[in-house]
């Protein structure tokens, strides 16, 4: 918990600390990134730790977003429109994990495929909320304190929740549950002899990875003001699991890792050449091919060799003493001999 709690804190200083040095775009295209690690993480905790890979998320991620702007025309309150999206994405995730948890490997991608592709046909022929064309919204936060306008006041806002996200989603891999839900994805058979129920651990991972993709979606609407059913497309799900596996698989932060990388190239990449899916569809490969654990391996990999290089000079010096000290002793030796 000690090692939760401060990885918690440094996540947040980093957090506080890029408004300070970055200039406007650099935080508007943070914030962005923050919206997806969100939505990444959640599709990581189900994936990574529940070995439930689903094309099923960006459902999730849609709903919340169409919830704001729906409920927006009646009411501005920021907590009734986050809690209603969190509750509703909850209730929907719940229903479709009790019906997906029947079916295991390439059915359950397809049955939560399924589940995005209804979403998609009622969101494009729904002309109350602009159909295929989607719908622009003014929706604006204010938690009692005035209204959220600025970029960098958004930045913060969306920061607070991704924090958040993170640090429930390591308390919660780090819990009984979270262990039980490894011990199921890896050895499903065993844990059922031992006397666990695997569709409860499962299902239960599956709701709350929902709810936190219905946040994501609910707080991408205050940073662009728009929805379509583009959110429910099989795209924008594969986009979700491409920033999982880029990241880092079976990670917590390694989605999020993901998440920036993903964002980076679509929006930097592609001011210097148009094939920028190209780059990241190679980088996708590479990883998947050479069998890494993403962005957050190779950064522990660096680590792990500056920390063996400064041991090993550590030792050398160490050494070098030690026998500066013999040839001392030796030399004092010699000259009380010779005395």
């Amino acid at each position: 918990m000690k090692r939760i709690i401060l990885s918690t804190i440094g996540l947040m200083a980093a957090v506080l600390f890029i408004p300070v040095v970055a200039s406007p775009y650099v935080i508007y295209l943070s914030t962005e990134v923050l919206i997806m690690a969100i939505f990444a993480m959640s599709l990581g905790l189900i994936m990574g730790f529940g070995g439930m890979p689903s094309l099923g998320h960006s459902a999730l991620f849609g709903l919340g977003a169409y919830t704001v702007v729906a409920l927006s025309q009646y009411v501005s309150n920021v907590y009734v429109l986050l809690g209603a999206a969190l509750i509703l994405t909850l209730i929907f995730s719940l229903i479709t994990g009790f019906i997906a948890m029947r079916n295991t490997g390439i059915f359950f991608l397809m049955v939560t495929l399924a589940f995005t592709q209804v979403l998609y046909l009622i969101s494009s022929g729904m002309n109350l909320w602009g159909g295929a064309d989607g719908m622009s919204t003014m929706v604006r936060a204010n938690f009692g304190f005035g209204n959220i306008a600025s970029s960098t006041g958004l930045f913060y806002m969306i920061g607070v929740f991704f924090v958040l996200s993170y640090f429930l989603l390591k308390v919660y891999t780090s819990s009984p549950m979270g262990k039980i839900l490894k011990g199921v994805m890896e050895n499903e058979s065993r844990m059922t002899a031992l006397g666990f129920n695997p569709k409860i651990f499962k299902t239960a991972a599956y709701t709350l990875a929902g709810g936190m993709a219905g946040i994501a979606g609910a707080l991408y609407i205050y940073k662009n003001q728009f929805v379509s059913p583009e959110l429910f497309s099989v795209h924008t799900a594969a986009e979700a699991m491409i920033m999982v596996f880029i990241g880092g698989y079976g990670t917590i932060f390694g989605p999020a890792l993901g998440a920036g990388a993903f964002v980076f190239i679509e929006n930097y990449v592609s001011s210097f050449t148009d094939r920028w899916s190209l780059i990241l569809g190679l980088i996708f490969i590479a990883i998947v091919m050479l069998k890494r654990g993403g962005i957050i391996h190779l950064l522990s990999l660096a680590w792990n060799s500056i920390v063996r290089m400064r041991k090993k000079m550590f030792s050398e010096r160490k050494r070098n003493v030690v026998e500066v000290k013999e040839e001392e002793e030796m030399v004092n030796e010699r000259i009380t001999k010779s005395q």
